[in-house]
This record gives C-alpha cells, structure tokens and sequence, in this order.
C-alpha cells in the first residue's frame, strides 16, 4: 500500500535507535549494528509480524508504502486506543483517493524486543486487516528483507562500508543493484527508484504492503503494455487506501528491468487510476511478489538496493507452468531451516508464491516438529489452506478436504481465539452440509461461536455477515454490519458493505427505507452491478413495489441470467402482478435449479402469494 502524509508531517519515531543493543560484525573496519530480526509471516498475500500493543500480541503488516505507522479506526477501537484531534491540514492519500486522519498515542509499543513508550499513530483510511509499520520505522537504518524465508533485519552499517556492497549471501558476487532516488523531505523514508519497462523509465516505489507488483494505466500506455481486450485480462475492480476503486487488468510486460536485473515474459497488474495524487507520482508499484521472488538489502545508508534473484515467479499473476523469470540465476541459500519457526515461516511464504508443493513439505516438517506447540496453530491453518488450494482447476477430492478440516480442528485447539481459522473451518462445513445435517450443524456452531470473537468493525465481519445470512439468521448480521459502516466511513470496502447490509436488511424484512437508502447509495457511487440491483429489487418485493422490483429483477438477469435469487424474486414478483402463467413457470424452474435458495426464501417469508 502506497500512503502520504498531506501537509504536516508527524515527528519520526527515532526512540528506537536509543533502545535497541548494537552488535558489531564485519571485517576491514566495516562494522554494521544489528537492532534485531523481525520474524515474518505473510498471511493473507501481506507479511506480517506480531508487536505488543499495551502488553497485547497483535499482527501488524509490514508496509515500506506507507510513510507513517497507520492504523484504520476499527483497529484502534478494537485495542481500546483513544482517538485524538489531528493536525490541520493532516490528511492521508493514496491508491483511491485521501482520507481524512485522527492520530492516537500507544502507552507501550513492544517491537524487536524493545519496549517504547507513548508512541504516536496515525488513524483512518481503508481498513487492511491490520495496522501498518511504515517506512519511519521499516527505514530508520538499513532494512535486510529476507522474506521468503521468513525474517526481516534493521541494521546500522558504519561509515567504513560505505564502499562495500552489503549482498552479504552472495558469496560470488551474483547480485544485481538499483539506485534509490533522492528523498523528498527530510522525514521521507520510502524507498523509490526507476524502473525500466520497455526501455522506458517508471518511478516505481518498493512497497511490502502491496501484495502485487502494479503500474497505473497512464504508464502501461506510455510504455507499450498492450491493454487491449485480447491482450490484457479484466481482474475487476481494485481499491487501496482511500474510498475510491478502479477497474484493472492483468497484462503481460515483455521486458522490466530493475536496475541490473532484467524480467522478461511477466504479468503485472494495472489500474485504471493514479497510484499518487501528486506532480511527481510514482507510477508502479514493486510489491511483495517481487520482494518474496528476491532477497533484498536496502542500504538506505548508500541509497541503492542490493538483491538477488532466489528462484521461482516473479509475478503473483504468472501460471507455474510459464514463470517469469529473472535474468540472473538464483542465489542458493544455504541457510536451510532449523526449526519449527524457521520452517513455518518458509512454507507460509512459499504458499503465497504459489508453490504450494514447497509450501506443504515446508509445513509437514514444521508440524512434526512440534506438533503441539501453540505457535504451530498458524501452521496446520496455512496447511488447510495449501490442501484446499485447487491443482489445475480440478475440484478437491473430499478426502483432501477431510484432511484439511482435521487441520484446522487442530488450530482451533491450539489457539482457539484465531476467528480466521473458525472462518474457514465454518466453511467447508456449511459447503459439506448441503447434503449433511451433521456437517451443517457443525458449520453453523462454528459461526454462533464467531459472534464473540470478532470485534466491532473487524475486516472479517464480512465473511460472518455473509454466513449468517447463509444459516438464515440476517438480521443478526446487522448489528455487526451497523458497526462495521460507523468505524469505516472512508473505506474502500464501503459500497460493497451498504449492499450487503441493504441485501440483510431486505432478507429480514426489517428497516427496509434504510435498506432501500443504502442500495441508492451503492448504485450511485459504484454504478448499477447487478448484486446491488439485486438486493434493491429484493427490498422493494418486500415494500411491495412489484412493478419497480420486477424492473430491477429483469435489469440484473439481463447481465447475470443464472443469478438465483433474481430469478426467484422474478416469479414471485409477476405472480403478484397477476402475470400468473409465466410466473408459475419460471417457479418450477428456480425451484429445480436451485432448491437451496427456495428453502431460505420459505424460511424468511418470501412466498408466492
């Protein structure tokens, strides 16, 4: 994720320097000191690391985009933080538009074995999951990103290797290097460089919270990339920091060039909208599919990066049997995991790369090493997650998804308080209990379970909110979705969020002016997709408005013709407008396709009269 700070930078948070124990090492006078590892994990397509929020463990995601420590709102309220008054002129930016910001102060702020006190964030923007280490921490010194393996290293080298190159892995000298640009502020930290596409120049930024390397449209076309519809792939819309989201595409890049390093054959995303609201924007952003592809040290103390090339894709977009690939060879790496840790770390980061054989032999050794270790919860959830991951496009076999669910049980019983994992187990429950009662019974235990473990505003209410409507319960999803929409004002999820609160509420058939208001909202912000023409037609049905609910239905079949729902709100809606014969015979159709969506409709009073 790419964010700034609008007129008033916050003070840098240099506390850490005077904190940390300094380890000297290297010959030739050249001595670096060593602040600590940060133990990587990438969850979700983002790397993450555990810090201490007022003595409480929580996930941060590592952003070299972001130029500040940023948390959304409904982080700061699920860790109890008090929100004070920003700065005038204080305002975050970024992919999507900017956002307006609040700033909060952690009474301790526990990272790299350090404890701080009274450390200051910056609050708003779209909600990731997480809160955000920004580039004032990630590039106070020099960074060593070794994050296909799991570790991420601040470091300090003296004025004495200045000369040197700080590719300490590369032992024969196979390295690449690229020159960062100048800085653009005295608290400027992030980590911009050109990049070569088509033997034209980019400015591109390294960021860690991006989960794919992307380039605006404007850049694409100025530098060759073919957008054309047989050229490029629709990859539907993209947000990021801000409320505003973009149509973008995947496209083959015949040639980028990183400084010394040269990627033929790739694909990157685009977006159709600007990465930076500035007069010098940076253009493209290089994000984690790179920077897992490649071990990386960025000597902000020299400003270049040194990396090298260590196997596997480039791109999070290119297919396993046609890899793009970097010019020079991988650099073997011959630190080989040792423990549990070590190999977990390595199997979540190869499963993010798409490699999930090396994924699944990486967490089969971590588990056997410690099987009942509480940290090893996250192990056996990225082994579920590897299981399930579909090979070639076939189904998963349902011994498979045993397995998988005989994983996750044991995540659950190592740390029952990961709602990500109940999430998923729930599931593949509520799929196997189409045609099992039991595992029906079991999927819906798992979701009554989740209302207690998902804070207000969670990231992840979407996926209860979703089940819960699913088990035939939406009106207990309002509440979580009321408080989702009140701590995410200027998120970019928000569009999506008023229609599926308007799409619960129509279900329910409660407060359904308020429904009716938030698919208007919806549709005038996002344009007329047919989920949210959908819900609207679903409201009105239930008003009573046939003709207006008959309109929406026949406007969304016309863009999605096996939409279920629809076509069941279509009959009922021609049956009460006496259209009796063709209503009568689009019933019997729904009813033999989709017996399921019957069933909910009978449940939640939806009738033919």
């Amino acid at each position: 994720m790419v964010s700034s700070i609008g007129r008033r930078a916050v003070p840098v948070m240099m506390a850490l320097v005077c904190t940390m124990t300094a380890q000297a090492a290297r010959a030739d006078g050249c001595k670096v000191v060593n602040y600590g590892t940060m133990p990587v994990e990438v969850v979700g397509g983002r790397a993450t690391t555990m810090v201490k929020i007022n003595g409480r463990d929580t996930r941060f995601i590592l952003d070299t985009g972001a130029f500040y420590n940023v948390m959304a709102r409904a982080n700061a309220s699920a860790m109890g933080l008090t929100l004070e008054m920003a700065p005038i002129g204080l305002t975050l930016s970024g992919i999507g538009g900017s956002s307006g910001a609040n700033v909060t102060h952690v009474r301790d702020f526990g990272v790299l074995g350090a404890e701080l006190h009274n450390i200051e964030f910056v609050v708003g923007g779209s909600d990731m999951g997480m809160g955000l280490l920004g580039a004032n921490l990630l590039d106070l010194a020099d960074l060593d990103l070794d994050l296909a393996q799991g570790k991420l290293g601040l470091l300090k080298p003296n004025l004495s290797c200045q000369k040197l190159s700080m590719a300490y892995w590369a032992k024969d000298g196979n390295y690449n290097e690229v020159k960062l640009l100048p800085t653009e502020g005295q608290l400027d930290r992030k980590s911009r460089f050109t990049v070569m596409i088509n033997g034209k120049p980019v400015k591109a930024l390294l960021d860690t919270g991006a989960p794919s390397t992307i380039i605006s449209r404007k850049a694409a076309l100025r530098t060759g990339i073919d957008l054309s519809p047989a050229a490029a792939k629709s990859n539907g819309m993209t947000g990021g920091f801000g409320r505003k989201r973009y149509e973008s595409w995947i496209a083959r890049v015949a040639l980028y060039q990183v400084g010394t390093e040269s990627i033929q054959n790739s694909r990157m995303s685009v977006i159709d909208g600007d990465i930076e609201d500035r007069s010098d924007p940076v253009e493209m952003l290089v994000g984690l599919d790179f920077i897992l592809s490649h071990h990386l040290w960025i000597a902000n103390s020299q400003r270049k990066i040194y990396f090298s090339y260590n196997g596997g894709r480039v791109s999070a977009h290119d297919k396993l049997s046609e890899m793009s690939a970097a010019s020079t060879p991988g650099v073997e790496n011959k630190d080989e995991p040792r423990t549990a840790q070590d190999y977990g770390l390595r199997g979540q980061a190869r499963l993010t790369r798409g490699d999930t054989v090396g994924a699944m032999d990486d967490l089969d050794k971590a588990i056997a090493m410690a099987p009942d270790a509480p940290a090893s919860a996250d192990f056996y959830y990225a082994r579920a997650r590897a299981k399930m991951t579909p090979k070639d496009g076939a189904r998963v076999p349902a011994a498979t998804v045993e397995t998988a669910l005989t994983d996750l049980d044991m995540a659950v019983q190592l740390a029952p308080d990961k709602p990500e994992v109940l999430i998923m187990r729930a599931r593949l429950h509520l799929v196997r209990g189409q045609r099992d009662k039991a595992e029906r019974a079991k999927g819906e235990a798992d979701v009554a379970t989740l209302r207690s473990k998902i804070p207000a505003g969670s990231t992840l209410v979407r996926p209860l909110a979703s089940m819960l409507i699913e088990t035939g319960q939406p009106a207990d999803a309002l509440p979580f979705l009321d408080d989702w929409m009140r701590l995410h004002p200027e998120d970019s999820e928000v569009n999506s969020m008023l229609n599926l609160r308007c799409w619960a509420r129509g279900l329910a058939g409660t407060m359904l002016e308020e429904a009716a208001q938030d698919c208007r909202k919806a549709i005038k912000r996002d344009g007329p997709k047919p989920a949210y023409l959908d819900s609207q037609s679903l409201v009105e049905l239930r008003l009573g408005h046939n003709q207006a609910a008959l309109d929406g239905y026949k406007q969304v079949l016309a863009q999605a013709p096996a939409m279920g729902w629809a076509r069941y709100g279509q009959a009922l809606a021609k049956l009460r407008l006496g259209q009796t014969d063709e209503g009568k015979a689009e019933l019997a159709a729904v009813t033999a396709a989709n017996p399921g969506i019957v069933a909910q409709a009978t449940h939640l009073g939806l009738t033919p009269p």
